[in-house]
């Protein structure tokens, strides 16, 4: 108990390498119980970092309850690393009320996004993102975003 107190008084610490350290700890120790900070941290916090770390933890903590957050995060974030792990952590939940947002963050000016939601529309698993992935495939000039696209379309087609 003593040690999820240190971590709680982490996360609003002034600096902003604890807090993202904090963020970090609560995924790997899957502390459920201040999720509710996690998600202000994504949506409040001046970091970047802290905000990229968050939306990734919210995955890691497997908390369904901030797919809205993640899903905000996604569309308004001006970071794209945040962006990207918001899209990320989506996948991992499953959210098949992202399909429209990560639809739309296929055509992210940054390809990081791009990868995290092709890959995130494949482990959701509807069927409708394969239209959107083989136009992302074709038209798409990064190498990497090609790859996670064919690993996204192949977990739709099976």
């Amino acid at each position: 108990m003593d040690e999820i107190r240190k971590i709680l008084d982490a996360l609003n610490d002034p600096l902003p390498a604890i807090r993202t350290s904090a963020v970090q700890e609560v995924g790997k120790l899957k502390i459920k119980s201040v999720v509710d900070e996690v998600i202000k941290l994504l949506l409040t916090d001046p970091s970047p970092l802290v905000r990229d770390n968050s939306a990734f933890t919210l995955g890691e903590l497997g908390e369904s309850r901030a797919v809205p957050y993640l899903i905000k995060s996604l569309k308004e974030d001006e970071d794209e690393w945040v962006r990207k792990s918001s899209a990320k952590a989506l996948g991992i939940l499953k959210a098949k009320e992202a399909f429209d947002v990560l639809v739309s963050a296929l055509k992210d000016s940054s390809s990081a996004v791009r990868r995290s939601s092709a890959r995130a529309l494949g482990q959701i698993g509807d069927k409708r993102a394969i239209k959107h992935l083989e136009e992302l495939l074709n038209n798409d000039e990064n190498v990497l975003v090609k790859k996670y696209v064919k690993e996204a379309l192949k977990n739709l087609e099976k």
